[in-house]
């Protein structure tokens, strides 16, 4: 019975890692607004084998995203400690770093603008990089590297500013968004007028989110 018993477990563990494989990279390609139908034909598997391993796309992005939200976080927290000596360097090389993240991989580029979704460990990865990129722009703004009514909600009109640049473009003309770095990056740098208030919706998330991280 036992030997039986392993090859079917061995059989399984590959199905899995097939199924993990192929939807990598779908969702890099397609980003997550996909299904597991479309997954089980990357995968050269039946729907039912993904069926019986994940509930939803969502529980199997969380799965193949998790790992790269952890390097995210670790990044950014790189980003953080650097900028207490060189902020305007670790500020520019971190939003090109999250830019780029968003271009080449459009899953991350959806999960990383509504990443209370997923597994707790997804959740938690989230967290941390956001208490570190907080961290990030207090630092590189008191230091007087970027405008001083540079807010941290600015990040998440960025991403999502970028992420329709990127789903625009990624097929024709897939460095468009290193133009549209370099453009922010100069107008944060530099205040030449007054700006608009952020959303007050984006500053009461960002508030109750870093309550929450205390």
């Amino acid at each position: 019975m036992t030997d039986t018993a392993k090859p079917l477990r061995a059989d399984a563990e590959r199905n899995r890692q097939a199924i993990i494989c192929a939807a990598g990279s779908v969702f890099a390609d397609e980003g997550t607004a996909v299904t597991l139908e479309r997954i089980a034909a990357a995968a050269g598997v039946g729907v039912g084998t993904i069926y019986r391993r994940f509930a939803s796309v969502e529980e199997l992005v969380a799965v193949v995203l998790e790992e790269k939200m952890r390097r995210y976080a670790d990044r950014t927290e790189e980003a953080a400690e650097q900028a207490i000596d060189h902020p305007w360097e670790a500020f520019r090389d971190w939003v090109l770093f999250i830019l780029e993240q968003q271009a080449t991989d459009l899953a991350f580029s959806d999960v990383v603008l509504s990443s209370n979704d997923g597994s707790e460990l997804f959740r938690a990865e989230s967290r941390r990089a956001l208490r570190a990129s907080i961290r990030l722009v207090g630092r590189t703004r008191d230091a007087g590297a970027i405008r001083s009514d540079f807010d941290h909600s600015d990040l998440l009109m960025l991403q999502h500013a970028n992420a329709g640049l990127v789903r625009g473009t990624h097929r024709h003309a897939s460095g468009a968004w290193r133009r549209f770095a370099d453009y922010m990056l100069q107008s944060f740098r530099v205040a030449q007028g007054p700006l608009a208030d952020p959303p007050a919706v984006w500053v009461r998330e960002q508030a109750a989110g870093a309550g929450a991280l205390d």
